[in-house]
């Protein structure tokens, strides 16, 4: 799944069987994001999982002179040198920063950003425990081609982690994980089609909402649609009537006011 933050909203996303690799087919599932969904948009940053760290897509991103932050995987020979790092940088209490240089075999050198935490200040930090000699400590490290100190990189792909408020919503909300039909086609049909419904939704919450923006869609059918109403003709007029408390009926009048005020398309940027 691609997300694009600012309007949290869903670029692409892509059912894949079961047995299938987390990096298998990204690149193409990046390419078909940039060159179809995301066509003539500028893309400022990419962030990603660690699904993503392939040398293909790296490459690919760097062909594009595209910025990113990829959270890298932690193959042995990436170990090996995190294990020899000196001069960490304490960024807080628990949390230390360092960097390095490193390529594969027959692979470009690029930049790494490594965190370290210790569980005893942070019992709750991600990362790995990857050393017998430090079980006090987790470790997470990310490829980037930013040329920002270390805490920014890190802090601007924390703020990634909203993907996973998002993926809780289609869950929780729109049942995302609890269907599955008997033909794989179309069950992603099924997966597209509640990608759309959380868009739909989306654009509601962006035009229609102003400081509820960042509602659920269960807010949503408490203030929204789960009301009761009826329809009535008055001097000609189909009226609806709804059933609503004195004090709601300000804001949905407010609501109403502005969904009158759009029409298509509807623009706005994600800046």
């Amino acid at each position: 799944m691609a997300f694009v933050s600012q309007t949290r909203m869903i670029a692409n996303a892509w059912l894949r069987p079961g047995n299938t690799a987390d990096s298998s087919s990204c690149k193409e599932f990046i390419e078909e994001t940039f060159n179809q969904v995301l066509n003539k948009k500028r893309i400022g940053l990419v962030r990603a999982d660690s699904g993503f760290y392939t040398k293909d897509l790296l490459d690919y991103l760097e062909l594009k002179d595209l910025n990113y932050i990829i959270a890298a995987r932690m193959y042995p020979n990436v170990k090996n040198v995190i294990g020899g790092l000196d001069h960490w940088v304490s960024l807080t209490k628990g949390i230390d920063l360092n960097e390095m240089v490193f390529n594969h075999v027959d692979g470009k050198s690029r930049r790494y950003i490594i965190v370290r935490k210790k569980i005893e200040d942070r019992p709750k930090a991600s990362g790995k425990l990857l050393f017998d000699d430090l079980p006090g400590y987790r470790f997470s490290c990310y490829v980037t081609n930013l040329d920002l100190p270390l805490d920014q990189v890190w802090n601007i792909y924390n703020t990634r982690a909203d993907c996973e408020n998002r993926i809780k919503e289609l869950k929780q909300d729109f049942g995302l994980d609890n269907f599955c039909l008997q033909d794989f086609w179309t069950t992603e049909a099924s997966f597209r089609c509640i990608m759309m419904a959380y868009n739909l939704m989306s654009l509601f919450r962006h035009f229609a909402l102003n400081y509820h923006n960042r509602a659920t869609l269960k807010t949503l059918k408490v203030y929204c649609f789960a009301l009761g109403a009826w329809q009535v003709k008055h001097a000609n007029k189909k009226v609806l009537k709804i059933a609503l408390p004195v004090k709601k009926r300000p804001w949905m009048d407010g609501l109403f006011s502005q969904i009158k005020n759009l029409s298509p398309p509807f623009n706005y940027s994600n800046e």
